[in-house]
């Protein structure tokens, strides 16, 4: 197995973070091409979790201790009787099932989140423009939210992709979902990440679904966005939207991976560098920079439940803010893993307290 570093956290943490279920069958409409990128096994979903089953009577057990005496048959009724009692009896059940079914909710049917509208540039700014003061306060741990580091793995052939100025950079790829609450916390980290390197532009307005864990977590979509920078390249696979389609009882797939982008997925984003992942299996949000180092969420999306976007970025100049906390530990920790794979380039980011004391806990130093 390749060398892996940097990651803290135990399979219990994932599996109380991440509230997986079934992957996605592999059956795909479409073209042999469309087919043959779609990534093996299918993402790990954040919904449908798995109820535990109740254990079963074997048919025919006896109950235990003492039989009941007989008793003596009560009054004959009539048949009209019988008939109106079994009417009332009907209607009550009904009614209890009703206000069980509205209690408990019944239906599994996840629910759409709105479309994508223009993000703020206000909000944007704030997002993109945190102060270096900031992220060397928080440096990479938190006093509250619990910080997830990533891994850093070795022995790997160098990921490239070609910038929009045409030139070869190392590559940086994150494949998510909007309906996810996982990939909506880590947008935040990454959009505040890269944008120490470089320029986001067209970012768009996204929540996660209504009816998955830590629901409505606001944050912001990657799809028809670019990136400039003069160190790195970044894609972004938004597989799926956060528009449930009934005709394929799925949500709807929004951006399919290239042949590259695929490979990526199927090898690192995988039980051998996530062990809580099944064979087969790919989950999001999934990060890989550079194929050095690798990442999955890197804090709880339940921190932000119940803020809007400007809330949670109004509290980013704030060091002591247990949100701030969460999206800039992580955030050090990704910019010292661009740092890795870019010559440690700006100085000015790559030297930083905040980035050194990452880069020493992931040992790429």
């Amino acid at each position: 197995m390749p060398e892996t570093s940097g990651s803290g956290r135990t399979q219990a943490d994932k599996n109380r973070s991440k509230q997986l279920s079934r992957p996605v069958g592999t059956g795909t409409k479409g073209n042999a091409k469309a087919a043959a990128a779609r990534p093996q096994g299918g993402p790990r979903r954040s919904d449908q979790r798995v109820r535990p089953r109740q254990p079963a009577r074997a048919d025919g057990a006896r109950r235990g201790g003492p039989r009941p005496a007989p008793t003596r048959p009560g009054p004959r009724r009539s048949p009209t009787a019988l008939l109106t009692w079994g009417t009332a009896g009907l209607v009550i059940v009904i009614v209890v099932a009703l206000v069980a079914l509205k209690v408990f909710g019944g239906s599994s049917t996840p629910q759409s989140g709105p479309a994508r509208t223009p993000a703020s540039p206000a909000v944007v700014a704030e997002v993109t423009h945190i102060p270096a003061s900031v992220y060397n306060a928080v440096g990479v741990t938190s006093d509250v939210a619990p910080i997830y580091p990533p891994i850093a793995i070795s022995g790997q052939k160098p990921l490239t992709f070609t910038a929009p100025s045409g030139r070869q950079l190392p590559g940086v790829f994150f494949f998510g979902a909007e309906y996810c609450p996982h990939c909506a916390a880590e947008r935040w980290a990454i959009i505040a990440a890269l944008s120490r390197f470089g320029t986001f532009h067209h970012l768009t307005n996204m929540q996660s679904s209504a009816s998955d864990v830590d629901p409505n977590t606001q944050t912001f979509s990657f799809y028809k966005a670019t990136y400039t920078s003069p160190y790195i390249a970044f894609r972004a696979d938004e597989y799926y939207s956060n528009q449930w389609d009934p005709a394929t009882n799925d949500w709807k797939v929004l951006q399919r991976p290239t042949k590259v982008e695929a490979e990526l997925e199927q090898k690192y984003n995988s039980p051998t560098y996530f062990p809580s992942l099944s064979a087969g299996e790919i989950s999001f949000p999934f990060l890989d920079i550079g194929n050095r180092v690798l990442s999955q969420e890197n804090y709880d999306p339940s921190i932000l439940q119940g803020l809007t976007r400007e809330e949670i970025a109004a509290g980013l100049t704030s060091p002591k803010n247990p949100i701030t906390q969460a999206i800039v530990a992580s955030a050090n920790y990704l910019s010292a893993a661009v740092c890795a794979i870019d010559g440690g380039q700006p100085a000015s980011v790559c030297t930083s307290s905040g980035v050194q004391a990452a880069m020493k806990a992931l040992k790429l130093g």
